[in-house]
């Protein structure tokens, strides 16, 4: 990451056609800069607190008017980044914003890095690391359940959650720091039981936090669905019956799809991600047998499975075949071509049969209320109970505490010095000071903020 100090400027709308576009300035020198390409009704430094001025961008060369503006300007600390920041409302395409971001360079400005702006506002102390996580979580949202979980969560829910964990934590040390400050006997001044309780107390809660990631998982990144089946079963049919639109060819002909086609798709609040693969069967071809072994792999790899069968066609080796190697996997048994003679008259697998067909698109309602059961039986939801993490870096700090909690716990069963109880109390603070960022790590910085997009 450059140099702070520096003030830096960013497009933070898309650029193509639109209507307008918007281009962001942040750091000490954002009025000066600004002064030099815009031509106001009234001079910015007069500007007090946060305005809006009307005027014109001009090219610094030929003083010539580029495009007609709405300047926004904030002062410092009430801005996005608490640092003097300005946006420029411009007419949106590809050139006018381009040309702007120039003449800012131009001027003394540099362009933002990835998610400088937000880094910005988080160095500042004007938001968490976890709210700066959670921040990315809301642009990503791709259903109203993970919008749920992603605005709890920047309005400080995680947050408060761990800061009452951590003050628990505190108070534990003080009793322990008493002891070791004021205790002359071998009579200790708290009761050592009540100690274990509240940090086992601690560590269910940091539990529980901990495994909530499987279901913060799930909202933010999708859960993983993988459609399985022998040749020709319909799975590309299906694929596309689900996605409601045209992403799979379908033909009659058996081994069509070789390649891993994705798809997601809001089911329920769920976001979804569909797979649909080569139908596994033993194969000749050297083209399909690639295309079966990535099918294997993606369902090693998937949350569940729909198990997609023929009704036209009785039950085959093969089938039992592909039931032996998705049974690991949370499924669903799907009867397809329930359209046509069921020659299926006893299905030998477990699991009740959702029938569809997914040719007449018959059947899908209710295939998509079984995924909605099984993600929720996989994934107990518990988003109304309390926080949920949902990062990789989250849950590891958290379960870096309950480590030093675990140790701790040890301590005072083997009745050893109570100094080295003190030292794993503080280690887990440390843990969880490094969770929401009051601790920081640079490179653990750059890997968070360089998911977003540059204006942001």
């Amino acid at each position: 990451m450059n140099n702070s100090s520096e003030t830096i400027c960013g497009i933070s709308t898309p650029i193509g056609r639109g209507a307008i576009s918007i281009i962001r300035i942040s750091g000490k020198d954002t009025i000066r800069i600004v002064e030099k390409i815009f031509t106001p009704r009234e001079k910015l430094k007069k500007a007090t607190g946060n305005s809006i001025v009307h005027g014109w961008i001009r090219n610094t060369e030929t003083k010539k008017k580029l495009d007609e503006v709405l300047l926004f300007i904030f002062k410092s600390p009430s801005s996005y980044t608490g640092e003097d920041m300005a946006e420029i409302s411009a007419h949106g395409g590809i050139f006018i914003p381009k040309k702007i971001i120039q003449l800012l360079v131009d001027s003394g400005a540099r362009i933002a890095e990835k998610g400088e702006f937000t880094r910005r506002r988080f160095l500042n102390g004007k938001m968490s690391l976890l709210e700066a996580e959670a921040l990315l979580n809301v642009i990503e949202a791709k259903t109203e359940k993970s919008l749920f979980i992603a605005e709890e969560n920047l309005k400080g829910k995680l947050d408060k959650e761990i800061e009452k964990i951590k003050n628990g934590f505190l108070e534990i040390k003080t009793l322990i720091e008493a002891e070791l400050d004021f205790g002359e006997s071998d009579i200790l001044l708290f009761d050592t039981r009540e100690l274990m309780r509240k940090i086992k107390n601690l560590k269910s809660k940091l539990k529980n936090m901990a495994e909530s990631y499987k279901k913060g998982k799930i909202l933010v990144e999708g859960f993983k669905l993988a459609i399985v089946g022998k040749p020709n079963a319909g799975k590309s049919s299906l694929f596309n019956a689900i996605l409601k639109e045209d992403r799979a060819i379908v033909t009659e002909t058996p081994g069509t799809t070789r390649d891993l086609l994705e798809g997601t798709v809001d089911i329920g609040g769920y976001p979804v991600i569909l797979h649909d693969m080569a139908g596994i069967r033993p194969s000749e071809s050297k083209a399909e047998r690639i295309g079966i072994d990535r099918a294997l792999k993606m369902v090693k790899q998937s949350d569940g499975v729909l198990f997609l069968m023929d009704a036209s066609k009785t039950i085959s080796k093969a089938d039992r075949k592909i039931f032996e190697i998705i049974t690991e996997k949370p499924f669903i048994l799907v009867v397809n071509k329930s359209d046509l003679k069921n020659k299926i008259k006893k299905i030998p697998f477990t699991g009740k049969p959702v029938r569809v067909s997914a040719k007449k698109n018959s059947g899908i309602g209710k295939l998509n209320t079984a995924i909605i059961e099984l993600i929720e039986r996989t994934f107990p939801d518990n988003t109304e109970e309390g926080a949920i993490c949902t990062t990789e870096r989250q849950k590891e700090r958290i379960n870096q505490a309950i480590s030093c909690l675990n140790n701790g716990l040890s301590i005072i069963k083997e009745g050893k010095d109570l100094e080295l109880l003190a030292f794993d109390i503080d280690e887990a603070i440390v843990s969880l000071k490094k969770l929401t960022g009051e601790i920081t790590v640079e490179d653990i910085l750059d890997n968070i903020f360089s998911k977003f997009c540059i204006g942001k």
